[in-house]
């Protein structure tokens, strides 16, 4: 029973929520693996326009297609080798690429040729705005415009609102897990006795007080 002599039993009830909460994070995480994409391949068709091989299929891409590219490296292995690492936004969802992929050497032309300076943080330059504003009011407004399409690209459609629908789950499961959790340790308990025990502690008090006395009489 949650409810023991009228006081809440702050533990169990956090328990349950986190157990909760756990379930349906491992959950969506296996609904998101499960409805991942990968891309497998990238191929030039034409002057500009290249051909995403994914698992659902190609998604051809042209340089007008691109919206962002968020270039980043790290150090891995035991060599401590230097990965080159690529976001590529794009009208038909995302690209991850990274130099340890196969199709590197494509996916590098790809950024080159609409990134002709290499910049960390490359944002389509709509109609000549970048020399009328500021570089963050570009890349905020920016932001903004590839939201709709930030998941994997070969993702239908219809699947793009299911996923987007799973991950909001996930971040709610996640911040109600970790309240519950922060009660659970909060040093305070959260147990209040109802009038009629506090009657009954008033009298058993009261009785141990006459017992004492009683004790020292004799």
């Amino acid at each position: 029973m949650l409810f023991k002599r009228g006081q809440i039993d702050r533990e169990r009830i956090s328990g349950v929520i986190i157990f909760i909460s756990l379930f349906v994070i491992l959950m969506t995480l296996a609904g998101v693996r499960l409805l991942n994409v990968k891309v497998t391949n990238i191929e030039l068709i034409d002057r500009g326009l290249y051909s995403v091989i994914t698992d659902n299929g190609p998604v051809n891409i042209g340089k007008d297609d691109i919206l962002r590219i968020e270039r980043t490296s790290k150090k891995t292995g035991m060599t401590s080798s230097t990965v080159e690492l690529f976001k590529i936004y794009t009208t038909k969802g995302f690209i991850y690429l990274s130099s340890l992929d196969p199709f590197y050497k494509m996916g590098k032309e790809l950024v080159n040729s609409v990134d002709l300076e290499g910049k960390p943080v490359w944002i389509h330059n709509f109609n000549g705005a970048g020399s009328e504003t500021s570089f963050d009011q570009r890349q905020n407004a920016n932001l903004k415009l590839i939201q709709p399409f930030n998941y994997t690209i070969g993702t239908s459609a219809r699947l793009a609102s299911v996923i987007f629908s799973i991950l909001s789950l996930q971040y709610l499961s996640l911040a109600i897990g970790g309240l519950s959790l922060m009660i659970l340790i909060f040093p305070l308990r959260l147990e209040t006795p109802l009038p009629a025990q506090s009657v009954i502690l008033q009298n058993s008090e009261y009785s141990k007080e006459e017992q004492q006395l009683d004790a020292v009489a004799k």
